[in-house]
């Protein structure tokens, strides 16, 4: 099955939940990677996805709302979409298991939101004092 083909299975799976702008997220990478807006929307998106099609969610969209987050000194929304992340991972390997399933916990890209909410939780904090 071809990436389109395999999209369009999705999108239909989520009735349209994996949807940005009427766009596949992946399809957003290039054109909108520095629109936080359109990251948010997609880290949305794949969210809804894991819930309908029961796939894990993609790091990166998290990962660049934590960077342009932190460009912005918005340490509240970087620790809140690195924490989510976190989170929903989590909690879906607790529930799915990892037999099967790429292991998104092991990437680089994971390990990178784990370390940046770690960073962002001492800068929340200065800025705070």
């Amino acid at each position: 099955m071809g990436l389109d083909q395999n999209s369009e299975l999705i999108a239909e799976v989520t009735d349209g939940a994996n949807l940005v702008d009427g766009k596949q997220t992946w399809e957003l990478v290039d054109e909108k990677k520095h629109d936080i807006d359109a990251m948010k929307r997609c880290c949305d998106a794949e969210l809804k996805t894991m819930e309908k099609a029961g796939m894990v969610p993609a790091p990166y969209y998290f990962e660049r709302v934590a960077i342009l987050s932190r460009k912005e000194k918005n340490y509240e929304q970087e620790i809140f979409y690195c924490a989510q992340y976190i989170e929903k991972v989590e909690a879906f390997y607790l529930k799915n298991g990892t037999a099967g399933i790429a292991d998104v916990r092991k990437g680089a890209t994971y390990q990178a939101i784990v370390k940046r909410l770690q960073k962002a939780r001492e800068l929340y904090a200065k800025q705070r004092t």
